[in-house]
């Protein structure tokens, strides 16, 4: 995307205040100088009323001084200076706004906190324009002088007056699920040329959330516009996962047939998406049972409402999830058999008050837990939110003595950037799983995008989960994948060489890929690795259907929600057997889809070393 160019209207804008001020300060220096030069008293104050007059030209006579006639030209410099930004002010950012809109530009609906996070941290120097309804919301000014074009105006009738030929990205997030639907709806229409171009619209309300992907992207006419639909809680949930990994410090469970827990704190949207995201990232090879407790003041309606959001969740075979009612604000909770739970991986407190998710943290560590603190066996993550944390949470992170196994996320500034909100990484890797469940080495990037915007919202959002469990299946090998600049063959002859070394016979597994029969079908799933994670990850497909109100049928209907696959894997009938080469190929394949995507995988244990 293109920077602004120095000639362009913005510059007036964004250094008017400073010339203003360098004048006006100039101005008053120079003419007390002058004045008090020339009194005759030093002590009076009409050498400093005299100085305040010329700027309302009202000139003493003060004889022949050079330091009061650049005074006095300052000071009128600095009072027409004034009058006319005042008077032409709306004239330059009208045509400012214009001169942004003649090449790629970025519009931002609403000055929502998550929007001017997104300002600041990535739309810096890029040609973006803003609507905000509120005329007197305090960073109107604030990003008018740095460089963006602002429409203090409903957005209903400030997005008529846009020529959206050369917008590249549209990001709506004003304080209203149902207006951003709505603008989103509307944007649509009226964008009517063939150029690639982005609408993010943020929905907070899962439902909502639902309703839209389904009336509204499903049946976009125009492919050329990638349409998402995007909550706040949805990237920070994503972005807590994939710094935090659903075992905690305890990875070696995957290894093991071991049951394992967890704890959710809290009733709000966070907390709803948090669990929404263990229920299929917890799907590894062993199928072990993960029993989540929901512990709260509020617990058992919470659950109800984790049930009605997620009207199948109880159908997912791995998970069991209980829920305690005990108040927060007593002793009995922190005395709670809970915190002694087998295997506790991590304890994710998430309620709408980052004080009292700050407050239960701190409990935690010096009532619950304070002697397997002191002891060093103490295991557990402990994960609470803070989303304006003001540095507090990196210095909580780096504190490993007084903090240890005690860690931050949710930060709004941190959650609220380019990389995160518009989740580009993610989104490679599950076009590519989309397109290329082959792991072919050549790929159409033109094709690839084409093909993903005439997909589904729900087979996106499907693939999406594929990508985000890499991690879980990388970890069963012992591996991650790093973010690489090497090249793309550079990368694939790596990730190849170091992945088929984990595997008990890589070049037998391609054999069966490129010729897949049902005679390949496990036996047992037990007896190679890469058929253990391959279960992984039909557990991982099964509870995503699951989570999104899926059921088994013996007949498929995409329409009623039934699908004939719905079944453990052992429990697959003849006629279906042959499916399970896409649960094959997208553990053999990760390799591809990764150098594709550009990341490179390394072994865990020399990472740390």
């Amino acid at each position: 995307m293109q920077q602004f160019n120095r000639m362009e209207p913005y510059f007036f804008i964004k250094y008017k205040t400073k010339i203003f001020t360098v004048l006006a300060i100039s101005a008053i220096f120079l003419g007390l100088v002058g004045f008090y030069g020339i009194a005759e008293n030093p002590w009076s104050l009409h050498p400093l009323v005299c100085t305040l007059g010329l700027f309302v030209f009202e000139w003493t006579d003060y004889g022949d001084s050079f330091l009061l006639d650049v005074a006095t030209i300052l000071a009128t410099a600095t009072t027409s200076f004034g009058l006319f930004a005042i008077v032409f002010s709306k004239h330059f950012n009208n045509w400012h706004i214009k001169s942004i809109q003649k090449r790629g530009y970025n519009l931002l609906i609403g000055l929502s906190e998550q929007n001017i996070s997104l300002l600041e941290t990535s739309y810096r120097g890029k040609p973006t324009i803003i609507i905000e309804k509120n005329k007197d919301h305090s960073h109107i000014d604030y990003f008018k002088e740095r460089g963006f074009g602002v429409k203090a105006l409903d957005a209903n009738k400030a997005i008529f007056g846009l020529d959206l030929t050369y917008v590249e990205r549209i990001v709506i997030s004003t304080s209203n699920d149902r207006k951003n639907i709505a603008l989103g709806k509307q944007l649509l229409n009226l964008i009517q040329h063939d150029k690639k171009q982005s609408i993010y619209v943020s929905i907070g309300n899962r439902d909502l959330s639902v309703l839209f992907k389904q009336d509204v992207i499903s049946n976009d006419k125009n492919k050329n516009i990638n349409v998402f639909a995007f909550s706040l809680y949805e990237n920070m949930a994503k972005r807590l996962f994939l710094e935090h990994g659903i075992l905690g410090n305890q990875n070696e469970i995957i290894e093991t047939s071991e049951d394992f827990s967890m704890i959710v704190i809290g009733d709000s949207e966070l907390a709803l998406e948090i669990v929404y995201h263990i229920a299929f990232l917890s799907t590894i090879p062993y199928e072990n049972t993960l029993t989540l407790h929901l512990i709260d003041t509020n617990a058992n309606k919470f659950k109800s409402k984790i049930e009605k959001t997620f009207p199948n969740i109880e159908l997912i075979p791995h998970l069991k999830i209980e829920a305690k009612d005990v108040d927060t604000e007593t002793l009995i909770f922190y005395r709670d058999e809970v915190w002694k739970s087998k295997n506790l991986t991590n304890i994710f407190i998430a309620t709408k008050n980052e004080e009292k998710n700050l407050e239960i943290a701190i409990n935690l560590q010096d009532t619950t837990y304070i002697r397997d603190i002191g002891h060093k066996i103490f295991k557990t993550k402990v994960l609470f939110a803070l989303y304006h944390n003001l540095g507090l949470g990196e210095e909580i992170n780096k504190n490993s003595e007084s903090f240890e196994n005690f860690y931050t996320f949710g930060n709004i500034s941190e959650t609220s950037t380019r990389e995160i909100l518009f989740d580009e990484e993610l989104d490679s890797i599950a076009k590519l799983i989309h397109l290329n469940h082959r792991g072919l080495e050549e790929i159409d990037k033109e094709e690839m995008y084409k093909n993903w915007l005439e997909t589904s919202p729900h087979k996106r959002d499907a693939n999406k989960t594929q990508a985000l469990h890499i991690n879980i299946k990388l970890l069963s090998f012992g591996l991650k994948k790093i973010n690489s600049t090497k090249g793309y063959e550079e990368l694939l002859l790596l990730n190849k060489k170091l992945f088929n070394s984990k595997l008990e016979n890589a070049t037998s597994i391609e054999k069966e890929l490129n010729k897949y029969s049902i005679d390949y079908f496990p036996s047992s799933f037990d007896e190679r690795c890469i058929d253990r994670v391959a279960r992984s990850e039909h557990n991982r497909w099964s509870a995503f259907h699951y989570l999104n109100g899926w059921s088994y049928n013996k007949q498929r209907n995409d329409e009623a929600k039934e699908h004939n696959c719905l079944v453990p894997i052992e429990e697959f009938s003849d006629d279906i057997k042959d499916t399970y080469q896409y649960d094959l190929a997208s553990v053999y394949y990760i390799p591809n889809y990764l150098a594709h995507a550009g990341f490179e995988l390394v072994e865990i244990m020399e990472e740390k070393k």
